[in-house]
Parts: structure tokens; sequence; C-alpha cells
């Protein structure tokens, strides 16, 4: 039986585990339910084949290249973690920051900019922005679901639009390949990637939002909640919160005789930081290409794993050399690392496979085959940062989505000479909007993991601003479909964001539950 034919059916197992995760918070059965839904499909309605092929498909997933060393990567971190929690570097460098931190506000504000700085990769940005703040955001009695919305909502979202990062290669590769394809078209894919940026709508109202939010001090929906509950009663979490990563640094004390330092937390940071640049240089043909260029070939999975192995080795030198620690003592740390991240790693490897059974489903096909129905030239870029949304809530993968939707999209635009600029971002964005909002998507896993969040309270808090920011970016993709310049309706869109975000915090009702699973506090 082809992708093709199974249609509406297609979206069931996602759509199943994404409902049955919010509205029963069981995360590990959620998706494994769904993953065996899917199976069952894939097999011809067989439930015992099914549940045989489900594990043959978890296996798949855990063992392909590039998701066997992201799992490795976060194993490493949380080694990195454990050793950083012995050492007493992370409290050191968290109290010097305090220091000089006042309000919530100037916490949030440092989380956010931090988020942006390390526009390298989203990984790595998740990981060192949440690392650092989350001490200094719990002082200040900033919610936990708030973090993991700081942290999801300036990672990605930046580095899709940076012009060096781990991301840029990925998009610059998918237009070259196809702009390749069409023989009447001659542009360079970096100028078309370059174009794109003022058309990332969602992307940069995303990261507008964030600042908007924290500067006049608004919330909405469960968020509000959940920062009402954090500055009145001093919880950071609910009480039926079950984070997804436990951070309880008691279960690691640092000996007695260590005299903790700042620089125990900053040095690995840097190394982390220093060896993921150069890995991607390096994996990408640097120095006999130039930087740009070898970006686009970089392996992004080795390079975040060289980093975060060359911080643990690093965290390890000092540990032993310098603070004088025993090594029972460092590999206990070790072990109590591995323990904080066994469950994002299981969570981590069922996303990526109801993510894979859904496009051997053909999720993807069957959503554009429905929209290609309804796009004309004005409506094309509207129409599709609707689909890439779809299909990246689906999947769970906006680098997925970018991979279905550029072979239809680009000829399409071609054909019905609508600029290329903003199919493309149209896509790149839309990808975006739809991880942002599914709660099997790695990056929001990895969001919730580093701000030590339940993982369904940050899915709830999160929905109701990238469905607003999505809201407001649909409106701009239809008005730019009809000529109207992107700069001139990202001004438009930032101002209806700020009107829409100050009615939704003053005057808008949260004590009715907007999303599934929300817990009253």
């Amino acid at each position: 039986m082809s992708a093709e034919t199974y249609g509406i059916i297609s979206l069931l197992p996602a759509l199943f585990a994404i409902i049955m995760t919010l509205a029963s918070r069981q995360v590990l059965l959620s998706l494994f339910t769904g993953i065996w839904i899917g199976a069952t499909i894939l097999v011809g309605w067989n439930p015992i084949g099914g549940a045989a092929y489900s594990l043959q498909l978890v296996i798949n997933s855990v063992t392909s290249s590039f998701n066997s060393k992201l799992l490795l990567f976060t194993f490493l971190s949380g080694a990195m973690l454990g050793m950083i929690f012995l050492s007493g570097g992370m409290n050191a460098l968290a109290n010097r920051i305090i220091a000089r931190i006042k309000t919530r506000k100037q916490a949030e504000l440092g989380t956010g900019i931090l988020g942006m700085l390390i526009f390298v990769d989203s990984y790595a940005s998740t990981m060192i922005t949440g690392s650092v703040m989350r001490p200094i955001t719990d002082k200040f009695d900033i919610s936990r679901e708030k973090l993991a919305y700081l942290l999801d909502s300036t990672t990605s979202p930046v580095v899709s639009v940076a012009v060096v990062s781990t991301w840029v290669g990925f998009e610059v590769g998918l237009i070259r390949d196809h702009l390749s394809s069409i023989s009447s078209v001659d542009k360079s894919a970096f100028v078309v990637f370059l174009q794109s940026i003022p058309f990332r709508f969602y992307s940069l109202l995303a990261v507008t939002l964030v600042f908007i939010l924290i500067v006049m001090d608004w919330d909405f929906g469960p968020m509000k909640q959940a920062e009402e509950r954090a500055r009145n009663e001093g919880k950071v979490l609910g009480d039926d919160a079950d984070p997804l990563i436990e951070t309880r640094e008691e279960d690691i004390v640092t000996p007695d005789h260590v005299d903790a330092r700042w620089w125990y937390f900053a040095a690995p940071i840097v190394s982390l930081v220093a060896v993921t640049g150069f890995g991607l240089l390096y994996s990408g043909g640097w120095p006999s290409k130039a930087p740009v260029e070898a970006l686009k070939g970089a392996a992004t999975a080795d390079a975040i794993l060289w980093g975060v192995f060359s911080a643990c080795a690093l965290l390890l030198a000092i540990l032993v050399g310098h603070a004088r620690v025993e090594l029972e003592d460092v590999s206990d740390s070790i072990f109590e690392g591995f323990k904080m991240v066994i469950f994002p790693v299981a969570v981590l490897s069922l996303a990526w496979t109801i993510g894979s059974v859904s496009e051997a489903l053909g999720v993807g096909d069957y959503v554009v085959s429905i929209s290609q129905g309804i796009i004309t030239a004005p409506m094309l870029p509207a129409v599709v940062f609707i689909t890439a949304a779809i299909i990246s809530f689906a999947i769970g993968t906006s680098w997925g989505t970018m991979s279905i939707m550029f072979p239809v999209v680009m000829p399409l635009a071609v054909q019905l000479s609508a600029p290329l600029a903003g199919a493309t971002g149209a896509i790149l964005t839309g990808s975006l909007f739809g991880d942002h909002c599914s709660p099997i998507s790695d990056t929001t896993v990895m969001s919730s993991m580093f701000a030590g969040a339940d993982h369904v309270d940050h899915v709830n808090t999160q929905i109701p601003y990238a469905l607003l920011c999505g809201t407001v970016a649909t409106g701009l993709f239809l008005a730019s479909g009809y000529g109207v310049n992107p700069l001139v309706l990202l001004g438009v869109g930032v101002v209806t964001l700020f009107v829409a975000a100050y009615f939704l915090s003053e005057h808008a009702d949260v004590s009715v539950p907007t999303t599934f699973g929300s817990s009253s506090d």
C-alpha cells in the first residue's frame, strides 16, 4: 500500500499521541500508543504485528546516525551537568550574576539576550542558556514554564535566520538543490536565503513577542497562571509538575574542601562553544573553503558532540587536577547526570519514531495535495505557511517539513510567477511555527529539559503565544502575496502583536483553561 492511499488516516497517529499527551500528561505512554497505531496501519491493520513493528521502528529511529549522536550528546550533557553541580561552579557564577541582576525583569531579559547571542546552534543555545539562567530565574521566582518559553523562543527562531549557524547550511542546501532543478531560474541559493529573511514573519515575531512581554511585564493564558503562582507562592513548578529533567543539586554535594570558582562552570561552556564552532567549520571543509561555504556542508551532530565531549574532558581535568576531587566522587556525579537525562532520552526517542511513522504514512504528501487545490499566486505564501505548520506539528521536525515542502513549493512558485523569497520564507518559518506548538518536537523537548520544566506544562503555556504570532504571521503572508513590502508588514505585525498582547494580558479571562491538560494552580 503506497503512502498516498492513507489519506486523512495518516494524521491519526500523531494527532492521537498529541491529544493524549496533553489530556493525560503521560508522555511516554501517549507517544508509544501513537507509534503502535501508526505501525498497525502500516502492517495492514494487524495490532499484534503493529506491536512488533513498533519496537523495530523505535530501534530504527535511535540507531540512525544523526539521532544516535544527538542521544549521546544528551547523555554527555547530563554528565557535564553532574560534574558542574559537583564543582559548585554553577552556583558560584550564578551568585556573581545575581549580584548584578536586581529584578525579575533583568533576569528574564538576561535569559532572552543570552539565548539570542548563542546563535550558532539551537541545541547548544538551549543547553547553555538553560543551565546558566535556571538558578538565576529560580532565585527571582520566575516559573520554569516561562524559562522554557524563553529558551524555545530565542533559540531556533534566531538560529534559523542567522547567516552563521547550523541551520543555514541545511536551509541553503535545500534552496540550492531545488533551484538547480528549475532551468528557468538563475539565482544564487544564498541570495534567496538572504532575501527570505524579511519574510520570516513568524520567527521574527516570536522573538519580538518575548521582549514585548518582558519589558511590559505582560502574560496571558496558562502562562499568566504559572507566573502568578511563582510570584505569589514562590513555586517555580506546579504542585503536580513532573520536570523533564531533575535538576536538584542537593543530589550531588560539592565536597567541603572545594573552593568553588565561577570559572569551573564558565571554562567548559566556553570550550563547548569554541569546539562546536570549530567543528562546524572544519567538518564543512574549512580552511580550504570560506566560512559560509563550509557551514553549508557542516556535520552538525558531529560538531555539537565534539563540543560537549571537550567540555566534559575539561571539567574532569578541573575537578581532579585543580579542585582535588576524588575520582569516585566524579564518577558518581557523572552517573547522577546520566540519571537526569534518562527520561528526556526516552521522550526524544519516541518523538522521533512517531515523526518517522507519520512520514511513512505520507502526512506531508496528503497535506500538500489538499493545499495545492486552493493555491493561487497571491494565496501561495499564506497557504504554504499554514501547510508547513500543520506538517511540522504532526511530524515534530522543522527540518523534515522543509525537506517535504521544497520539492513541491519551489516549482509551483515558478509556475505561478510568485516571488521565490516569499515562498521560501513561508516554508522556513511555517516549519518552525508548527514545531513550536508540537509536544513531539525535539527542540520543544530540549527546552523543557534544560529549563527543568514539566513538558506538558511547557507546551500548554507556549501554545497561546505561538498561536498569537502564527495568526499575525498568516495575515502578513496574505498581504505579502498581494505585493506589500515585507518590511512594512513587519512593522504592522509588531504593532498588531503589541496591541493583541496588551488586550490578552489585561482583559482575557485566564480562569478558563485554553489547552488540554491544564492544571489549576
